[in-house]
């Protein structure tokens, strides 16, 4: 009988053991997988605000103070989920930095809709929809940049929407799109 017990107990112990492994694994692959994140986006804003300040653009000082708006919420936003509310703010941010770079408006149609308040979601996975559309997409065609936020009850529906460009920026594989997935 009481080997049974102590089987048992060890058992029980092994199963804890095991589980708390795989919480500390999650938690070490999120982690990762948002330490991804910060410098793929800090290196496209560097970037673009580069290339501003070699035309002596007035914008460089805008892009910069927006760059250090966005950088702020990325270094003190280390929860596992923010609100939905939030990081819609931070998407506005982002287009206004993007919105520099170019010299004509951007035709863009932001919209959410539904209980917004309630959600909470990923940081960055709006961002990097975001982001991937200006990186992959053609704004200079009459097709707009399209985010369509629905909160739900139970299901919370993006739908992203941009022209392709026809030019591919780089030859390598991007990490976005199957960041937000693995997130």
């Amino acid at each position: 009988l009481g080997a049974a017990v102590f089987f048992a107990d060890e058992l029980i112990r092994s199963r804890k053991r095991q589980a708390a492994l795989t919480e500390k694994n999650r938690e070490a692959e999120l982690a990762f997988l948002r330490s991804q994140i910060n410098p793929h986006f800090l290196f496209n804003s560097l970037n673009n605000i580069y290339s501003l300040s070699y035309k002596k653009s007035e914008k460089t000082t805008d892009a910069i103070m927006k760059l250090s708006e966005l950088m702020r919420y990325m270094l003190y936003e280390k929860k596992e989920t923010v609100s939905l509310l939030t990081e819609w703010e931070y998407v506005h941010h982002f287009i206004m930095l993007q919105q520099l770079r170019y010299d004509y408006p951007l035709q863009t149609q932001l919209s959410i809709e539904g209980d917004s308040g309630r959600w909470e979601i990923p940081p960055y996975v709006l961002i990097t929809l975001v982001e991937n559309a200006f990186k992959h997409g053609d704004f200079s065609q009459d097709k707009p940049f399209v985010l369509k936020v629905k909160a739900g009850v139970d299901v919370l529906d993006c739908h992203c929407e941009n022209a392709i460009a026809l030019k591919q920026k780089d030859t390598g594989g991007g990490i976005g799109l199957e960041n937000i997935r693995r997130r």
